[in-house]
């Protein structure tokens, strides 16, 4: 199991971590400022955020179908978690995009009127 959850660890430090550290970089205050409550500004600090959590959420989501004695072939670890991850990854870019068209329209209209 230590290959199959090295690239599980792979995975999810490509949809969690990765995107941080390409906008972000290696600066810890940026960091704890992004992924503190309401934090991020909008624009690519949002959807970094809203896109790691909802990766790391979807991952602990697919760990559930592991213990439930099914014996199938798609309920071995770490297949559950992987594809939950990815799930949560997309998840988390459409909610993130929905995010900031919501938010970029309510400033709109503040700074208009």
């Amino acid at each position: 199991n230590i290959s199959q959850t090295f690239h599980f660890g792979a995975l999810l430090a490509s949809t969690a971590v990765f995107p941080g550290l390409c906008i972000l970089g290696l600066n810890v205050s940026n960091w704890i400022r992004v992924f503190s409550q309401n934090g991020a500004d909008l624009g690519p600090e949002s959807v970094i955020q809203i896109s790691a959590v909802s990766s790391i959420v979807g991952a602990w989501v697919g760990a559930f179908p592991i213990p439930l004695d099914w014996d199938r072939d798609w309920q071995e670890w770490p297949i559950t978690c992987m594809v939950g991850n990815l799930l949560g990854y997309m998840t988390g870019l459409v909610i993130s995009a929905i995010h900031l068209c919501v938010r970029y329209n309510q400033l709109r209209k503040h700074k208009v009127t």
